[in-house]
């Protein structure tokens, strides 16, 4: 080894040294086999860690476009004749409904082989399916709205589905419950 070899190693071992805090200091990530934001993970997480959620990543089912439209802010309000006339016969405040038609709407509630569903106060519509000032679209509003209303006092029971939402089956008595209730109005 002659002189200068020696120098380049002492300077490359002195630069390592600085950017080291201590001990517990991890060596810089390298950007030329992985991304550096996995490195970094894994400096501070362990690799073993790293590595059973990049495996739980890979086996994730995709995303419900359910979550796209109930968590869009979006939506409108009920129209006005409906809310008013539902509101009477069912006994509640509807004031902060929104209801979700359109594309992505309908998208969702097809992904969920539904022709309406509600979550929370969003009561989302497949394509054609709000028709509030029909009897049969009557019918359907005010069995979204008796969910509304069940979900308003406390937590429903639903299956586990694709995509990481719960759906409610149609024997369970939280649906004949709204069933019933829409067929009263």
């Amino acid at each position: 080894m002659d002189a200068h070899e020696y120098e380049r190693m002492v300077a490359v071992t002195r630069r390592a040294s600085e950017r080291s805090s201590g001990p517990e200091a991890a060596p810089a990530p390298r950007t030329d086999t992985m991304p550096a934001a996995v490195l970094n993970l894994q400096r501070m997480a362990g690799n073993e860690s790293v590595s059973a959620l990049l495996g739980q990543q890979e086996d994730e089912e995709p995303r419900s476009p359910v979550h796209d439209v109930v968590g869009s802010g979006g939506g409108s309000p009920l129209e006005p004749g409906a809310r008013s006339f539902l509101e009477g016969r069912m006994g509640a405040d509807f004031s902060d409904v929104r209801v979700h038609t359109g594309g992505s709407a309908d998208a969702s509630a097809r992904s969920i082989n539904a022709q309406a569903y509600t979550v929370g106060t969003d009561v989302v519509f497949r394509e054609g399916a709000y028709q509030p000032d029909s009897p049969g679209g009557r019918h359907v509003l005010a069995h979204e709205l008796a969910h509304v209303m069940q979900q308003k006092a406390g937590p429903v029971s639903g299956t586990p589905a694709p995509g990481g939402i719960s759906v409610s089956h149609p024997s369970d008595s939280f649906e004949q419950a709204a069933e019933a209730t829409a067929s009263q109005v």
